[in-house]
């Protein structure tokens, strides 16, 4: 029966689950930056048969699926903010957060407590210090975040999404392991496409229609001129809809020649607000345009995209590079530790992306770069190609093997 104290806090019943052996704890939260590679690790590790409970704070709530073979719970947790009365709001709920870990780490004593970073993770990991329950880190990018730093020296081991990760201590890398980071197997599933730009579709005359005779008739073209095949531009700002973005993407179209914008697509993530203002901005500069506050098939856009302008989050690039899509990245600025930069700067030095600092993301500097890229192909294929080499498509197994240890 679910404990009464458990209830409250959106707890599934546990009480079917017996006292297996190798349970693994996965928890993750804060954005999908997070979410989704943990989810990608639980989900493979419950297709081998494996016991798997996965937990974190509210927004994991947001991506449970109905077909997943693994619990989802949540637990107290809480950023923290420079507010006296905030402070002590979230001091109660971590607090509680640590109790109801320690609460599960007791009951069903698992191998590995499996944590991907960011502020939900902080009560399981006090929790599996009390416990002495190994401890493996996830840290998606290029500098080791806030939490994952505070207990890199009670982790077990520390897997890393970059070769080079910054903002780890001299005595713990040798726990560190490059595994790459988990993307969804949609999304995996697009590395094996080629990267093709789109061709001008001409009009033909129709040779079925040629009744055996040597000549060409009227009925032999079509009657209405074939739309060409469009560059599709995709635009992702994130799970904030990067605000700038919609301030200065649509402008920087003004001057491209019609003979250009016929053939351009952008399909644009924003914020809820400004979906209706982007759309409208983009048809003053006459570009076939799609906004939207959230695309459910991105697996789909990321596939049709030609080119993919973004900010610099982990997950989100090393989805870009298992699709071998050219970039456009602008790293927030605000990012902890910078790390959106230093992510940047990784694929930058290997070619494969174009990085616009966001003090340059400017109108004018955009609409030039736009002008030269759109219709080179060479560069936009060496950026693809170049991509294409940094996916690490085995991120997950090499993950899971961590835990046969």
């Amino acid at each position: 029966m679910l404990e009464p104290w458990l209830a409250p806090c959106g707890f599934l019943s546990l009480r079917n689950y017996n006292s297996m052996s190798e349970k693994i704890f996965i928890v993750s939260g804060g954005t999908g930056g997070h979410i989704i590679p943990a989810r990608c690790l639980a989900a493979h590790l419950a297709a081998e048969k494996r016991e798997v409970f996965f937990f974190g704070d509210e927004k994991i709530n947001n991506y449970r699926r109905a077909e997943d073979g693994f619990t989802t719970s949540v637990i107290g947790a809480s950023q923290l903010k420079k507010s006296l009365p905030f402070l002590a709001k979230a001091a109660l709920k971590i607090s509680f957060g640590i109790l109801q870990s320690l609460y599960f780490l007791l009951r069903f004593k698992p191998k590995y407590v499996v944590a991907f970073g960011g502020y939900a993770t902080f009560p399981m990991l006090v929790a599996a210090c009390l416990t002495k329950t190994k401890i493996i880190l996830h840290e998606q990018n290029s500098h080791l975040g806030k939490v994952n730093r505070i207990f890199a020296k009670f982790a077990d081991k520390i897997a890393l999404s970059f070769p080079s990760t910054s903002g780890i201590a001299a005595q713990d890398l040798l726990k560190t392991i490059f595994t790459g980071n988990p993307v969804r197997a949609e999304i995996a599933a697009l590395h094996n496409l080629s990267y093709q730009l789109p061709l001008q579709e001409k009009n033909e005359p129709n040779l079925d229609n040629r009744l055996g005779y040597n000549v060409l008739l009227a009925s032999d073209f079509s009657q209405e001129p074939k739309r060409p095949n469009l560059f599709k531009i995709l635009v992702i700002g994130g799970s904030g809809g990067a605000k700038i973005f919609s301030e200065i993407l649509p402008k920087s179209f003004f001057n491209l020649s019609e003979h250009v914008k016929e053939k351009i697509q952008v399909i644009q993530q924003c914020r809820a607000e400004l979906v209706q203002e982007t759309f409208d901005q983009y048809r003053l500069f006459n570009i076939n345009i799609v906004t939207d506050s959230f695309f459910d098939n991105m697996s789909e856009l990321l596939r049709d995209a030609h080119l993919v302008i973004a900010r610099a989050g982990s997950s989100s690039i090393v989805e870009f590079c298992v699709a071998k899509k050219p970039m456009i990245l602008i790293p927030f600025a605000a990012a902890a530790d910078n790390h959106q930069e230093k992510n940047a700067h990784y694929l930058k030095e290997n070619d494969a992306a174009i990085i616009v600092k966001e003090s340059e993301f400017t109108i004018n500097a955009v609409n030039e770069l736009l002008k030269n890229l759109i219709e080179d192909e060479v560069r936009l294929k060496k950026l693809s190609d170049n991509a294409g080499s940094l996916a690490v498509l085995d991120a997950t197994q090499n993950l899971a093997r961590l835990l046969n240890d």
